[in-house]
């Protein structure tokens, strides 16, 4: 009766995310159903996952639980009958036991019943983590999570997360190091599979020979999605030491599985990189930024199925990538080698963002036909005119959503996204990221009275999100003149954390800290200004 509960937690769980509008839930175990419909609760381990079963429907739109009998429920009883003798760990032979539940209804242990070749698939649907706990079930359980065929993610929050600000110090860093190095070598020596679907480590790690590990492991299980991120984790030390890709891995018999590249911090030239792409004719997402040896870069010829492409900065890039529909790049302020793409979404930044801002007219019928457009003009690289400008934008008929960083230095620094929210006339996100935002002792004038900023055209926005809000003066009143203007406007979100802290190891503990905590209470106050409108503070 529990492990029928467990099972309809876990079902509701999973298809959470998948938004489905309405799902009808069927049991053939009378009291589970009794329970879930009468409200029942209780103390017990049965009464603790009742109570998760009917919280859980609150985030789906509708659920229906209802009771079959056993009769009715024929397939699920010869699914969980398949395979025995031929499973695929040849563990010792099953057993069945029968309980008798409270409703007098015999019923088998079904999750026994099932092959191990079933039992490995939905092992494989959870985290390594979670599947290597289940050895503790019973003897056959033992050794089933070592063909784990799933994703495999190691990342540092999983050894840092207690350490917090502690790990500034090299000494204690050092040791967590060691501690996650050993962690991913213990996982990977266990795993028994011939295939992997995904192996992500996401770590500030340095000893190559382990490295050279990992990569052979992904080359040898074929692995689908790889991902090695060795972003630096203290500040100051981000190309410190990189990691030089190997020339040797790059062949055909290597990476043809590959869907999915992602490298950070990792060194690779445009020769290596571009030679490991030829024998990579299923790879559809690319990424590859903070390497210090790519310079020269030239996409195209085999990556006919390539749908995601982000790069770092390097002095000359080529792209000729027909499917290409998503394109991100923080490089130096030249042109780009576009061929025949029809991009849909783009992302720029660093000085690139320089050359944006001064070849709008140029870029024109490039702007237009974009449905995603993020610009970071937060960046050091990027400069503000001296004298204010008035940017002489088409109209972006086909716009969606519309992405920009700043720096709220003064007035004018907001003048870019005033000119792109003009234009973008079918627009239906906007969201502002926040750098440097300060009160001004000059602040005169505000944004809404500004000469080249009027915002009165957003007739068609409906989602406002807002990160790095700090409440000063200049941030809350381009917010407020925003909200004024958006007649269709229905929802606000504001993130008070700071922009460079978001996503990086620093953000649990920023949100903890008095100043996130203030910053909210300012985003508080400015929702309570605006009572019409609904807002989300995260």
């Amino acid at each position: 009766m529990e492990a029928e509960a467990l099972g309809i937690r876990e079902t509701l769980s999973w298809l959470k995310g998948l938004q489905f509008p309405c799902i009808i839930l069927e049991t053939d175990c009378l009291r589970v159903f009794q329970a879930l419909v009468e409200q029942f609760s209780g103390p017990n381990g049965f009464g603790l996952i009742i109570d998760e079963c009917r919280a859980l429907p609150m985030s789906i739109r509708e659920v229906q639980f209802s009771f079959v009998r056993r009769s009715a429920n024929l397939d699920a009883h010869s699914v969980a009958r398949i395979g025995d003798k031929n499973s695929l760990l040849h563990c010792n032979k099953k057993m069945k036991r029968e309980i008798v539940s409270e409703d007098y209804t015999c019923v088998h242990d079904r999750l026994s019943e099932l092959s191990d070749d079933v039992l490995v698939n939905v092992l494989s649907c959870l985290t390594i983590q979670d599947a290597a706990r289940t050895s503790i079930l019973s003897s056959r359980w033992r050794y089933l999570w070592k063909w784990f065929t799933g994703c495999l993610n190691f990342h540092n929050s999983l050894t840092t997360a207690a350490h917090k600000f502690e790990l500034r110090d090299d000494k204690v860093f050092d040791v967590e190091r060691r501690k996650f190095v050993s962690w991913v070598n213990q996982v990977l020596r266990s795993l028994q599979s011939r295939t992997m679907e995904e192996l992500r480590i996401r770590f500030d790690v340095t000893s190559d020979d382990d490295i050279h590990n990992w990569i052979k492991f992904a080359v040898e299980k074929k692995v689908r999605r790889l991902e090695l991120n060795f972003r630096r984790f203290l500040a100051g030390r981000w190309e410190v030491g990189q990691y030089n890709f190997p020339p040797h891995f790059v062949s055909y018999s290597s990476f043809s599985s590959l869907t999915e590249l992602s490298l950070i911090n990792v060194a690779i030239t445009g020769d290596i990189l571009a030679h490991l792409l030829s024998y990579c004719p299923l790879l559809e997402v690319l990424s590859v930024i903070q390497s210090v040896c790519l310079k020269h870069l030239k996409v195209s010829g085999s990556l006919l199925k390539l749908k995601y492409l982000k790069l770092g900065y390097m002095e000359h890039l080529e792209i000729d990538a027909p499917n290409l529909i998503s394109f991100e790049f923080n490089g130096p302020a030249k042109p780009i080698c576009l061929g025949e793409v029809c991009l849909a979404e783009v992302s720029f930044g660093g000085s690139f963002s320089n050359y944006i801002m001064k070849n709008l007219c140029w870029l024109s019928s490039f702007l237009v036909r974009l449905h995603t457009l993020k610009l970071n003009l937060a960046s050091p690289a990027y400069s503000v005119p001296a004298v204010a400008v008035y940017y002489n934008l088409p109209e972006l008929y086909n716009l969606k959503h519309l992405e920009m960083e700043i720096d709220l230095l003064d007035d004018d620094h907001l003048l870019p996204c005033a000119s792109f929210l003009n234009a973008a006339t079918s627009l239906y996100k906007f969201t502002l990221k926040l750098y440097d935002v300060k009160p001004f002792a000059e602040w005169v004038q505000t944004i809404k009275d500004h000469v080249y900023s009027s915002l009165s055209e957003l007739i068609s926005i409906r989602e406002l999100e807002v990160v790095g809000l700090e409440g000063c003066g200049a941030d809350t009143d381009f917010v407020i003149c925003l909200i004024e203007n958006a007649e269709l406007l229905e929802k606000i979100i504001i993130d008070p954390c700071k922009t460079r802290i978001l996503g990086t190891p620093y953000e649990s503990s920023y949100r903890e800290c008095a100043e996130y905590q203030s910053n909210r209470r300012q985003a508080i106050q400015l929702a309570a200004r605006l009572p019409l409108w609904e807002f989300v503070i995260l």
